[in-house]
């Protein structure tokens, strides 16, 4: 893998479950790490789901294989959080496919 490729920064966080004041667990976001990436825009398209508006996004993050990323994960990217949908290794390339939708807010 060239090194020159991976020019994006991106940031990949793990669920945490956190306790809240009245005994019911919540849902949250931990840094799990920083790293560099290539980004590739896979595809997209608006789709009208419950009379709500989504905007259905992918793109294709190419990281080092030493990345210990998950597909309970999630990957923040230009300020906008993304699911991990799957996780591909290549080993010829020494690198990680990981394919990924926009979270609608």
């Amino acid at each position: 893998m060239n090194a020159g490729i991976l020019r994006d920064k991106i940031e990949i966080y793990e669920p945490v479950i956190v306790k809240t004041d009245f005994g019911s667990n919540k849902n949250s976001w931990k840094l799990f790490c920083t790293t560099r990436a290539k980004v590739d825009y896979g595809s997209g398209g608006r789709s009208n789901e419950n009379n709500e508006i989504v905007y259905n996004n992918t793109y294709t993050f190419i990281v080092r294989h030493y990345v210990q990323v998950k597909e309970i994960m999630q990957i923040k990217f230009n300020d906008n959080m993304y699911r991990i949908i799957s996780i591909k290794p290549n080993k010829y390339y020494n690198d990680k496919e990981i394919v990924a939708e926009l979270v609608n807010k």
